[in-house]
């Protein structure tokens, strides 16, 4: 008797503790979501308890396109679609958004809580990162804003972090292993190998996540401009993008750089003009196809004073 018994109550306690458990979770993700754009409500999840999973509304314009990193093309009036939500998987759910005016138009969507208020939302398989929501505690409703400008693209920014304290100290390492050429030419070897340390780290920071700030981008492409190969300078130019596209415009004369030290790297002539030879030269160099207004736009010199600066450079050199 207590052969049987015992693996049944075994059963009944197991099923509990995965209802109470997914229970959790629904509480969890219940309440109302904000995302902000611009400062103010761009889209308003709002999900209740239905069941072992939820149910709800998610309010936005009508029209909008998104590649990622900025939001576009903003028009129409404010529809409220009708979410349903899946039994939740840990702290994630899949919710399906019905559109109100075409039943048969649906959008399914990863939804995680990240942190207590704090949330991403994505479409299904989308190949970026999700939008940042968080939890609504005030007593207000909030509504979406109406004023967007159709002809506008919109940066898709969280909250801008901190500056990872690590990624700054292997920044200021980096360059100060480069303040004297003397000193340089004489630990070469040795310096070299530093490099190669310094950039495991920051590719390691990088796969924790533990880079988030601009800045963090910005000197992590600098330390990658200092590679061994065609592969870190390209790698140098990824992260001067992700700097500029989380607002830091000192990141593009580094996006430039890193881009010239690549086709060096691969035989093909440099395009900008950032890079000299020890001798002065800029060969080979294609001045032909980028043009000094967008040089300037990357806070690289004209091709002209390009030249007067290498000239000035050398004459200190000489002295």
């Amino acid at each position: 008797m207590t052969r049987t018994v015992a693996p049944m109550l075994f059963l009944v306690v197991l099923t509990a503790c995965t209802a109470s458990s997914r229970q959790s979770v629904v509480d969890d993700v219940a309440g109302t979501w904000v995302m902000r754009l611009d400062g103010r409500p761009f889209m308003v999840l709002t999900l209740a308890p239905d069941g072992d999973a939820v149910s709800g509304t998610l309010a936005r314009p009508r029209t909008m396109t998104t590649d990622g990193l900025t939001v576009s093309r903003i028009g129409g009036d404010i529809i409220a679609e009708r979410v349903t939500g899946t039994t939740p998987d840990g702290k994630s759910m899949r919710l399906v958004a019905e559109n109100p005016s075409d039943a048969a138009n649906r959008t399914e969507y990863e939804f995680r809580v990240t942190a207590a208020d704090a949330a991403g939302l994505k479409p299904a398989g989308a190949p970026f990162e999700p939008l940042p929501f968080t939890r609504h505690r005030g007593i207000d409703t909030p509504r979406v804003a109406t004023d967007w400008d159709a002809a506008r693209s919109y940066p898709l920014l969280a909250a801008e972090a901190a500056p990872n304290s690590e990624m700054a100290a292997i920044y200021e390492a980096d360059q100060a292993a480069r303040q004297s050429l003397d000193t340089f030419a004489a630990r070469a070897g040795r310096i070299s190998a530093e490099d190669a340390a310094r950039r495991d780290r920051v590719r390691a920071l990088l796969e924790s996540g533990a880079l988030r700030a601009a800045q963090d981008f910005r000197l992590a492409a600098m330390v990658f401009q200092h590679g061994s190969e065609p592969r870190d300078y390209l790698l140098a130019h990824t992260f001067a993008l992700v700097a500029l596209a989380r607002g830091d415009r000192s990141a593009a004369w580094i996006a430039a750089a890193s881009l010239d030290r690549y086709q060096h790297a691969i035989g093909q002539p440099q395009i900008f003009g950032t890079r000299f030879s020890w001798e002065g030269s800029q060969e080979p160099y294609d001045r032909t196809l980028v043009s000094d207004a967008l040089r300037r736009e990357l806070g690289v010199p004209a091709v002209d004073e390009q030249q007067e600066q290498m000239n000035k450079l050398l004459q200190m050199q000489r002295r």
